[in-house]
């Protein structure tokens, strides 16, 4: 019997990203191994003494300082790379779509009625040092704020080689938050940066979310609830990152070529929390027929049951929409519901029709059809390319 490969994993084990890469892996390695996978706690620096000795036959890993890419190519293991921090050293990447997280930060924060819009991350903005997924996830966010009239203001500090944030800093931010015009929709490069953010506006007296928003990525749950309050974000799908990258370490094993450009996967959505649990819509009418929707994002309501709700017209109540929101009452009934639909078929392994019956859709027919122009495809080709592993 053949000996399975080693597989060297050089990836962060602390954060809820990291293990989700490594339950990628894993899952791949189920499938189409056997493989014997090397890890450690930590995990991002030491190749570990088996790759020392020549006895690991493939290596993936979250490739982010010179030094350790030096390390790995003096011993020519094929390697896939989980970051793209040093581009052109190893073959493509496995990457996120860190366009698509921006736009869809962007697109939360607008749906909440704002108007003025900033950005949190870890390095100065254009830098030739920034991290490139931060960079990313900036140039998505600006770029949908900006096509619908707005702009961004940007903070960064200096970098921080212990992730942590100086007091000085703190106080820094804190005085940058106070400035910014309220109310105000903040996207946080990561989960860890939002949280900084939350602690400088309490010290700055800034309320979240009534005057500040704050949304972050990675949905790293135990961070994000333990939160004061709890921490929206932006959903990757890590697992999703981590079974392509071992399906692509796997080709490159069997002595196959890499892939020609990078494989980007799209983050699964954003998971809505209290610190972006407003509407900052300067009319109490429109505000009242949003909550009323959200409120009732699992019943087949109607447009007649928001106007209801509101007493007014139905004139009256799509210019107001058009106004505040650019989409008419109907169209907002239908972007929540295929919201839901979105997470159901991400998360659960619920048949179509019990997902359009939770989701306020009168029958599959109708779900089809309006998932179809939201997303192109159908909810089944939806599922099988973006679903959890």
């Amino acid at each position: 019997m053949t000996k399975p490969p080693t597989v060297s994993l050089l990836i962060e084990t602390a954060s809820a990203y990291g293990r989700g890469l490594l339950r990628g892996i894993a899952h791949y390695a189920r499938l189409h191994g056997p493989w014997s996978l090397e890890v450690e706690p930590g995990g991002l620096e030491d190749p570990g003494p088996m790759l020392r000795k020549g006895k690991v036959q493939g290596i993936i890993a979250l490739m982010r300082t010179p030094r350790l890419a030096e390390r790995i190519l003096a011993v020519r293991i094929p390697t896939v790379d989980l970051d793209h921090a040093l581009p052109g050293l190893f073959p493509w990447p496995v990457v996120n779509d860190e366009l698509k997280v921006g736009r869809l930060a962007a697109d939360h924060l607008m749906s909440c009625g704002l108007r003025r819009f900033a950005f949190c991350g870890w390095t100065q903005p254009g830098r030739r040092n920034g991290f490139w997924w931060e960079c990313r996830r900036l140039e998505g966010f600006t770029e949908t704020i900006e096509k619908a009239g707005y702009e961004v203001d940007c903070h960064a500090p200096v970098r921080s080689t212990s992730g942590g944030i100086p007091v000085p800093e703190q106080k820094r931010l804190a005085r940058w938050l106070s400035r910014l015009p309220k109310p105000v929709g903040l996207l946080a490069a990561n989960d860890q940066r939002g949280r900084h953010v939350l602690e400088a506006a309490r010290l700055a007296g800034v309320r979240v979310p009534d005057e500040l928003a704050v949304i972050g990525v990675d949905n790293d749950e135990v961070l994000c609830e333990m939160s004061t309050p709890s921490l929206s974000s932006v959903d990757l799908d890590a697992r999703r990152v981590g079974f392509e990258g071992a399906a692509a370490l796997d080709r490159l094993m069997r002595g196959k070529p890499a892939p020609k450009r990078p494989v980007v996967i799209e983050p699964l959505g954003v998971i809505a929390r209290r610190s972006t649990d407003v509407l900052a819509i300067e009319d109490d009418l429109v505000v009242a027929a949003l909550r009323f929707i959200r409120a009732h994002n699992q019943k087949p309501i109607r447009v007649k049951d928001v106007l209801d709700t509101v007493s007014v017209s139905r004139k009256t109540l799509e210019i107001k929409f058009l106004r505040f929101l650019g989409r008419t009452p109907y169209s907002e009934i239908q972007r929540v519901r295929l919201l839901n639909v979105v997470d159901l078929l991400t998360r659960t392994d619920w048949p179509l029709k019990k997902i359009s019956a939770a989701t306020g859709f009168a029958c599959v027919q109708h779900l089809h059809s309006a998932f179809r122009r939201l997303a192109g495809m159908t909810p089944t080709k939806y599922r099988a390319r973006n679903s959890g592993l």
